[in-house]
């Protein structure tokens, strides 16, 4: 057990330098390249952050532990919401520019809603799966030809700073390398002592492994608010949710057919949905979020969290 507090501590080491990497050489390849925080936020840095996810939850389905692989790609959705929004919204507003907003948003509830649908009678067969993995590469390439025409509509202009691109992409990968092996030393070490409490897999998807594989995506979002920049941690959010529900979900099942038990269903997927109309509705009121907003979905993360212990415990005890 101490070994695995020690490798937590230097897990949290790992993840809290790359992401501040993370965030620089985010902000200045956004500057160098003319792409606005929030579309930067929703590319590169989500295909990043979501890095830790896409490897555990496709580790886990090829050893046929469908528990985690499905409970990781959907709690991650929740705390990324939950968890991250919340806090990053604690610490600064987040204004957003509503248009790229709506977009990756309707993006995010269509995943959302195709795995729900395509896992109705709770398995997810390989050809559904390839569907979710098709649309995830769809979103990618709706992304990239987003860029080129945001590329195309501000050329003329002065020509931004350029020179120090090579070294901002270096510390780019570097910070997503840090990343990736603290978020697996964190993850690994949270199952080990999670398992020693005889937990079931699909709660310690939803819960250790989730918070785990998000961490790379709450400190960027901390070290982005940090730095007076959080749109780069909404648009972040938005794109990791994205990619949970197509891609890594689509990946898992594609390698292993998924299933699911009742609970996660039900507990999950409603969940899913009260987070995704929260986040929605907080935006379309105001425009942006403030304290209130935060306060209300970290108090709705803390309801999740203590539901995701109880309900299994109280339903074993009757």
């Amino acid at each position: 057990m101490l070994y695995d507090i020690v490798l937590i501590v230097l897990g949290l080491g790992l993840v809290a330098k790359g992401g501040d990497l993370f965030v620089d050489s985010s902000i200045y390849i956004g500057q160098a390249l003319r792409i606005p925080r929030f579309v930067i936020g929703g590319t590169l840095v989500s295909l990043a952050t979501t890095t830790p996810e896409l490897v555990v939850s496709a580790m886990a389905s090829s050893v046929g532990d469908t528990g985690i692989a499905l409970g990781n790609a959907v709690g991650s959705c929740i705390c990324n919401i939950g968890l991250i929004v919340g806090t990053v919204s604690l610490l600064t507003p987040v204004e957003v520019e509503k248009r790229d907003f709506v977009r990756r948003a309707a993006w995010m509830v269509s995943a959302g809603v195709l795995v729900v649908v395509f896992t109705w009678d709770r398995t997810l067969s390989r050809p559904l799966a390839a569907v979710l993995l098709a649309l995830a590469f769809a979103y990618l390439a709706w992304d990239y030809l987003g860029i080129r025409k945001r590329r195309a509509e501000t050329a003329g202009g002065p020509e931004p700073e350029t020179s120090g691109l090579p070294k901002a992409i270096g510390l780019f990968a570097l910070g997503a390398a840090l990343i990736v092996v603290g978020s697996r030393l964190l993850v690994d070490s949270g199952q080990s002592l999670a398992a020693a409490l005889g937990v079931p897999s699909v709660i310690i998807g939803l819960s250790v492994v989730a918070i785990g594989t998000s961490l790379p995506e709450l400190v960027t979002g901390v070290s982005a608010a940090r730095k007076g920049v959080p749109d780069l941690s909404l648009g972040n959010i938005l794109g990791a949710n994205v990619l949970n529900l197509y891609l890594i979900v689509g990946l898992s099942g594609t390698i292993n057919p998924l299933s699911l038990d009742v609970f996660t269903q039900v507990y999950s997927y409603g969940w899913l949905g009260v987070f995704f109309a929260a986040v929605l509705g907080l935006t379309a009121r105001t425009g942006h979020f403030h304290r209130g907003g935060g306060l209300l979905l970290l108090a709705l993360y803390g309801v999740y969290v203590t539901g995701l212990v109880l309900v299994p415990v109280l339903g074993a005890g009757g």
